[in-house]
């Protein structure tokens, strides 16, 4: 059976209302606890992790490192073996030249020496062959006239003679002797040219050629040594 209703004859009325009850405070956080062995563990591992850290750290850096000083002595291994390759090579270039000038004045020491003996031995040769090789194409000249040394005209007569029966030649031939023309030389004129046959002017022609060569190759040398 429900209990009675008490009668509030009791209350006051008129009084204010009584103040709201306070809020609840708030809980307490939990701070959280580890046994002292566990926090020493923990510690240990975070310790070896830094360390292991600093030493890959510092392994990476040293070997960097290493490897710029590395590159930094191959670099200059490589600029000195460079400049010890173009020094050796510059000498050897200097040596080449230094032979192929001893060659070439051998050379013509050589052809000075046995280009008179050969001109005496036969001294209408190359006369002969020029006068071949000239009176062809010339058949149709009215006159050729050669040049050469006086005590060879007579002995070049028969040949020139034959050569222009063989080749055709029906023009006037002339051999006169000229007193400052050496021995093996000549000049072959006809009516709008002529050709000569001079080895003194031959030889300084050769000469001549011989020495821009070697300046050329002397030039390209110096012009290799300032570029290194």
């Amino acid at each position: 059976m429900a209990a009675p209703a008490r009668f509030l004859f009791d209350r006051d009325f008129a009084a204010p209302p009584p103040p709201p009850p306070a809020p609840p405070a708030p809980p307490v956080p939990e701070v959280p606890r580890i046994d002292v062995a566990e926090h020493e563990t923990i510690l240990a591992a975070m310790s070896a992790v830094a360390r292991q850290d600093g030493f890959d750290e510092g392994y990476r850096a040293g070997r960097a490192a290493a490897e710029a000083r590395a590159a930094e002595r191959i670099a200059e291994e490589a600029a000195r073996l460079a400049a010890s390759a173009r020094s050796i090579l510059a000498v050897l270039d200097q040596d080449r030249l230094r032979i192929e000038r001893e060659a070439i004045d051998v050379a013509l020491l050589a052809a000075r020496k046995l280009a008179p003996a050969l001109i005496a031995r036969e001294p209408l040769a190359e006369i002969t062959e020029l006068l071949r090789e000239c009176l062809r194409p010339l058949a149709r000249t009215p006159h050729l006239v050669v040049r050469l040394t006086p005590e060879h005209v007579e002995a070049l007569r028969p040949a020139l003679d034959d050569y222009a029966r063989q080749t055709g030649f029906s023009g006037r031939l002339m051999l006169i002797g000229e007193p400052d023309i050496a021995v093996g030389d000549c000049r072959i004129e006809w009516t709008d040219g002529g050709i000569t046959r001079d080895r003194a002017a031959v030889e300084a022609e050769i000469v001549a050629a011989i020495s821009r060569y070697m300046d050329a190759r002397a030039g390209e040398l110096a012009d290799a040594g300032r570029e290194d």
